[in-house]
């Protein structure tokens, strides 16, 4: 059982609005995505980082990327890089490495709080810990869900209808 501080970190994301996670995720997905997934806004990708990735834009299902809404609150307005994400498919949302990218920054981020760090660390704990396992299928349905959400935030320009 998690102890009331982590508790409290998962009703405050249950009763916060989060423009790409929803409450009705919260049945579907691990405590700990729903919390991770929750401390990200959604952003549009620097020319720097459609440069770097080297490829076309019009490769790119949506222009929308994750930033860490504790990076965003401490630079607003600003184009910061640091806690920008851009998965280029939903095979990379996917990928077991983009969330660990997402959990490994929030734990180094210094403007995320020590609460929530204590919260993520706590439920992937006390996941390996009790075995737990979602049910099949439910974290790539969410995923889709998440993945459709950043699709229609900032629709790549040849997709809009």
């Amino acid at each position: 059982k998690a102890p009331p501080s982590t508790r409290q970190v998962i009703s405050n994301c249950r009763q916060e609005r989060a423009v790409f996670v929803y409450p009705s995720d919260f049945p579907i997905v691990s405590d700990f995505r729903f919390v991770l997934f929750h401390q990200f806004l959604p952003c549009r990708p620097p020319k720097s980082a459609l440069s770097r990735r080297r490829t076309k834009p019009d490769d790119w299902d949506t222009l929308s990327g994750l930033y860490c809404k504790h990076c965003a609150k401490a630079h607003p307005g600003e184009r910061y890089q640091k806690g920008m994400y851009f998965p280029l498919e939903l095979e990379s949302l996917c990928d077991a490495s983009f969330s660990g990218n997402l959990h490994c920054h929030i734990m180094t981020c210094q403007y995320a709080p020590l609460a929530t760090k204590e919260a993520l660390d706590e439920l992937q704990r006390l996941a390996a810990e009790h075995g737990v396992i979602t049910k099949r299928n439910a974290k790539k349905k969410f995923l889709q869900k998440l993945w459709k959400r950043m699709a229609n935030y900032y629709p790549a320009p040849w997709r809009e209808e």
